[in-house]
């Protein structure tokens, strides 16, 4: 019964001609955890034309919350999409405790505006680790894009000695 009712949401949720039918299955699957069900949401925030359905679709991924829906929202930080970039960055920020690591690979990653996106993920958690990897990357990073984006966060979250010890140096 169970799996029957998860694959008619989902049917719904990719198929269904009307809004408030997609809707209503977005915030339904959120009571179903499941890689497919995971996989299912975010094909559709990538092709869904209403806004009220993606951000029913961004409210499930939340409640969801589990590995697979981390490693989903950061592949969304290369959309063409503003919106699902965004959208993508919002659950990374939210389940701050599972994308942590996930957020650390990707500010070594080789596109630059991928690792702005990680910034911004850091920006918003105001954590110790996420400060110390802001640091790292004024430090480090060699696009100074990326550079400005976290001194801008830096500053947001009051710049310590060290912080500015560490813009000094990479200036």
């Amino acid at each position: 019964m169970k799996a029957e009712e998860m694959q008619s949401l989902m049917s719904t949720l990719s198929e269904h001609p009307e809004e408030g039918e997609r809707y209503r299955a977005a915030l339904d699957l959120s009571r179903y955890p499941e890689d497919g069900v995971v996989n299912c949401l975010v094909e559709r925030l990538t092709r869904e034309p209403s806004r009220a359905v993606q951000e029913a679709i961004v409210s499930s991924l939340v409640a969801i919350g589990t590995e697979t829906v981390v490693a989903r929202c950061a592949e969304l930080l290369r959309s063409d999409d503003a919106y699902v970039r965004n959208a993508a960055v919002e659950v990374l920020q939210v389940l701050e405790d599972k994308s942590l690591g996930t957020v650390r690979r990707l500010l070594d990653d080789e596109d630059p505006d991928v690792r702005i996106l990680a910034v911004n993920v850091l920006g918003e958690l105001r954590r110790k680790e996420a400060v110390e990897l802001l640091r790292r990357v004024v430090a480090a990073d060699p696009e100074i894009n990326v550079v400005v984006a976290a001194v801008e966060f830096l500053g947001e979250m009051g710049l310590r000695r060290e912080d500015r010890e560490t813009i000094r140096a990479a200036v």
